[in-house]
């Protein structure tokens, strides 16, 4: 009986470790979705119509770095025409694999700044997320 228990407590030390040997956390075994997420912020009046900011600008707040998004000519039109903007997308996964950090977004009209946001957002092996912040966000003087 001493013999089984003995065999039973070495069975039990051997299959269980503090050592981070968690393949999800390092992303090499986890299968992604083959979509491309970007969070997106709404930019709104007191009535709902949507707002065309002149310029926006993102940046990650711990080191200044400016992460906007770059749109071309016809992809800022529909920005402006429906008022959604992009905050963070699938673009930063890698760079932000399993972190989280903090961001700001400022929109400006006529270089006056009427948006100003900070944000908490993460990305996992495969894409971002959202972990802090209001996406909807109403301008009462545009």
């Amino acid at each position: 009986m001493k013999l089984f228990a003995g065999i039973i407590l070495v069975l039990l030390t051997l299959n269980c470790s503090d050592s981070d040997t968690d393949d999800t956390s390092n992303c090499t075994d986890v299968f992604c979705t083959e979509e491309f997420r970007t969070i997106t912020i709404s930019v709104k009046d007191k009535d709902g119509a949507a707002v065309a900011l002149d310029h926006y600008k993102v940046v990650v707040l711990s080191d200044g770095e400016d992460i906007t998004l770059n749109a071309s000519s016809s992809e800022y039109e529909w920005m402006t025409k429906n008022g959604s903007y992009p905050l963070f997308s699938d673009k930063y996964v890698t760079k932000y694999r399993n972190k989280e950090i903090e961001i700001n977004f400022q929109g400006f009209i006529d270089d006056e700044l009427l948006v100003d946001s900070d944000y908490t957002v993460g990305a996992d092996c495969c894409h971002v997320t959202l972990v802090e912040g209001e996406t909807d966000i109403v301008i009462a003087n545009p």
